[in-house]
């Protein structure tokens, strides 16, 4: 393994300027865990494939950095469901200084600092808690499917078919490919779903869990001609 700072010949990730927080709840395979100087291939990958993600919000014209309000709308309120910002931060994989800083955020305050897209969509992907109140809420709502759509974009390009993955999300293959390709909202907890499955699979070889390799290789194949598709 090589030493912390040092790039990998295969991944190139910058070095790290940041120190980790004593009481940081960063975990391996985290972005933010190679922004530390985590040397790890997983964090190294997982840096990369955000950044390829803001680099692909950019090319459609969408900014790296959002307003804070409507992730801190919906971090009061998961607080007001009885979540800490420790739990908020747990399920996020977030910094709890980070989420504590949004919490804060006054409701109409023009001048509070943007934060980082992917950010306020892991905040505004929680579900609510289950609550035993008759008549409360049972849906968090709805996002943006960017996100998960290049999630499940990237799973294919890894060979994981779209049945594989509807049956470990409990979605039928047809949700799969509507959210991968065009539609354009999705539930909350569909979206957080499908950020765990990436995270558990897309350092996984697929032939490893009883996918086939024609499959692996068909899934692949199509996978290269809807990027092919969308580039022209």
């Amino acid at each position: 393994m090589p030493l912390i700072g040092e790039q990998s010949a295969s991944v190139a990730v910058p070095v790290a300027r940041q120190r980790r927080p004593r009481r940081s709840t960063v975990r391996h395979g985290q972005a933010s865990c190679a922004d530390y100087g985590c040397a790890r291939a997983e964090c190294r990958q997982a840096a990369l494939r955000a950044r390829r993600r803001r680099d692909e919000d950019r090319a459609r014209g969408l900014s790296a950095r959002v307003p804070p309000h409507a992730a801190a709308r919906w971090a009061v309120r998961l607080r007001e469901w009885g979540m800490s910002a420790q739990e908020i931060a747990d399920r996020a994989g977030l910094s709890v200084t980070l989420v504590r800083r949004v919490l804060r955020t006054p409701a109409h305050d023009a001048t509070a600092p943007d934060i980082a897209r992917t950010s306020a969509d892991a905040i505004l992907g929680i579900p609510l808690p289950h609550r035993r109140t008759p008549g409360a809420p049972g849906s968090p709502g709805l996002t943006d499917s960017a996100e998960a759509s290049w999630l499940l974009a990237d799973l294919a390009r890894a060979g994981w078919p779209a049945t594989t993955l509807a049956h470990r999300l409990d979605v039928n293959p047809r949700t799969v490919a509507e959210v991968r390709d065009k539609r354009p909202r999705l539930r909350l907890d569909l979206a957080l779903r499908i950020r765990r499955l990436h995270r558990d699979l897309i350092n996984l070889n697929p032939a490893g869990y009883g996918i086939h390799p024609t499959d692996i290789a068909r899934t692949r194949a199509a996978a290269a001609r809807r990027m092919a598709a969308t580039a022209t």
